[in-house]
């Protein structure tokens, strides 16, 4: 078959519905229908203040239970680029925000005996804010306590990476949000300059179906 013959042959598929444009194209508008799930799920998270309060006091925790079991351990940072207004991946034409901490580093990174303490007093911090262990691929069971990679997720897309230093290098942290609505944006929309550059009356709850809130297709 042709380079031409395949694509038109492409072309037909996604006009038919056969399979998602994103199948060719990971970068396509994946359409209103499912953009309109997307957001549905944004829309019902937490506001994003309250998660970025959560992540701060978890960040104190994580700060003062490090400290307190390996006192020579020190903290450095490295700065990250961070997004001013949208959503990573899949909620990239999505209307929200999602806010990611710079990088953090410790040196030197706590023995194995006093990780094995910092992980199993952080269990239950975790475990109270939500969070469950994120450290092994979706089909594997969580890897054992103690382990180097304490890294944690919750369902409403906040994430923690945690990973103690292994031969050498550095214990690595941070943490990211997920993708979530700023209060305001649920009784206003955000400031013209936050808005799709082709779709400025767009209104909470940003749908395209009903109750509506989109009319241009997202860029």
């Amino acid at each position: 078959m042709t380079r031409l013959a395949a694509a038109l042959l492409a072309v037909t598929l996604v006009v038919t519905g056969c399979i998602k444009r994103t199948t060719i194209n990971p970068d396509a508008n994946p359409g209103r229908s499912e953009l309109d799930r997307l957001q549905v799920m944004v829309n019902a998270r937490p506001d994003l203040e309250a998660v970025e309060q959560q992540l701060g006091n978890l960040d104190a925790a994580i700060r003062a239970t490090i400290a307190k079991q390996s006192p020579r351990s020190h903290f450095s940072t490295m700065t990250a680029g961070h997004l001013r207004n949208g959503c990573r991946d899949p909620f990239t034409r999505n209307i929200g925000r999602q806010v990611n901490s710079d990088m953090f580093f410790v040196e030197p990174p706590p023995s194995p005996a006093q990780w094995l303490q910092i992980v199993t007093e952080l269990a239950p911090v975790f475990t109270t804010a939500g969070f469950t262990p994120d450290n092994s691929s979706p089909s594997s069971p969580p890897l054992p306590e103690g382990a180097a990679n304490d890294s944690q997720s919750r369902g409403d897309g906040a994430t923690i990476k945690l990973v103690n230093g292994v031969a050498g290098s550095p214990l690595d942290y941070s943490f990211d949000t997920g993708c979530h609505l700023p209060a305001s944006w649920r009784t206003a929309p955000p400031l013209p300059d936050l808005r799709p550059s082709n779709d400025p009356n767009v209104h909470y709850p940003y749908l395209y179906g009903s109750p509506g809130g989109r009319s241009a297709d997202a860029n």
